[in-house]
């Protein structure tokens, strides 16, 4: 048996979602991004630098048809997958939690990989697919949706953003996606009624900890979609300041992607700020910018996951009434 390493950096690594950089090594914060590569061997062990956090992080292992979640509480372990047959395997690691710690990005390390011919691949990707950037708050995060409806808190073992709309959204459309999300955020301000950092200020950035500015032409997308709101009028946000809030995010948007669809969609949790996205949406003609509305969770039966929050039933239900919606406008 041979051993070989496989730097972090490596042009067969192939990097998905917004991520920095800590000495050339790939940082991952926002939830659904990772990296990919493909190899072949008997065994692939994935390491990561120490990081600080109050919470554990959680991520997937997706290797060939095998999918598996791991916690990550130091970045001291070591991801190890053994008994392999040797062959070509394609593996993807997947941020899928949140985490409010000293240092919350992932760091990938490197990968060592035994086998009789131990190689590595760029991993085969189809060309030519939809691209799709999600910006939201919990909603598209996947806050609690693994919870119960009884759970008042927030916990990361209870979340996964691979099962939240937009994660599935992007499964049935079959995109390439980008996800800008931060539970608790809102357009103008956040569910505790206070401005800091809002999603019309971290859209801007290629990561929430560094908040270093993302580099818009390393990806362009052909839809935006938006699901924001409900935090700003948990926060009892005044109507005459959320509005225009709404109309310069639209503004900014179209500024950022002057080709893209941009929709946006609310009401999995609440209608509550909806007639007033009509109203920001006749502030803004734009023939590509379209309102969708959803029908809330309480409308259905076993919806709600932990803290108020749809859970993973509820997710697939209205990611497959975005993913219509979005085939129907684009004519797919």
């Amino acid at each position: 048996m041979k051993t070989i390493f496989l730097n972090s950096n490596d042009e067969r690594v192939t990097c998905f979602g917004r991520h920095t950089f800590v000495d050339t090594m790939p940082a991952f914060c926002w939830p659904n991004s990772g990296f990919r590569f493909t190899f072949r061997g008997n065994s692939v062990a994935l390491s990561f630098l120490p990081f600080e956090t109050p919470y554990t992080h959680y991520v997937l292992i997706k290797l060939d048809r095998m999918v598996q979640r791991f916690p990550l509480s130091t970045g001291n372990e070591k991801i190890i997958i053994e008994g392999l047959e040797n062959k070509r395997h394609n593996i993807e690691f997947i941020k899928i939690t949140e985490g409010e710690g000293i240092d919350e990005r992932i760091v990938f390390a490197g990968a060592e990989i035994q086998g009789v011919t131990p190689e590595v691949f760029v991993y085969p990707m189809s060309a030519g697919r939809l691209k799709i950037e999600f910006i939201g708050d919990s909603l598209t995060a996947g806050y609690g949706n693994l919870g119960p409806a009884t759970e008042k808190k927030f916990h990361t073992y209870q979340q996964d953003s691979t099962k939240a709309y937009a994660a599935v959204c992007a499964e049935l459309l079959n995109a390439e996606a980008h996800y800008v999300c931060y539970s608790g955020k809102g357009i103008y301000s956040n569910c505790n009624g206070v401005k800091n950092y809002e999603i019309p200020i971290f859209f801007n950035h290629a990561s929430r900890v560094t908040r270093e500015p993302w580099d818009f032409s390393k990806w362009t997308p052909d839809v935006v979609v938006v699901n924001a709101g409900t935090n700003d009028f948990v926060g009892k946000v005044n109507p005459d300041d959320f509005v225009p809030a709404v109309v310069d995010f639209l503004k900014q948007i179209r500024a950022t992607y002057p080709d893209a669809y941009i929709f946006w969609v609310f009401g999995m949790m609440t209608e509550s700020a909806f007639p007033y996205l009509q109203e920001a949406f006749k502030q803004f003609p734009d023939e590509k910018a379209k309102l969708l509305k959803l029908r809330c969770m309480t409308e259905f039966k076993d919806e709600q996951g932990a803290n108020g929050h749809p859970n993973v039933k509820s997710a697939r239900r209205q990611a497959k009434v975005v993913a219509k919606f979005i085939k129907k406008e684009l004519k797919l």
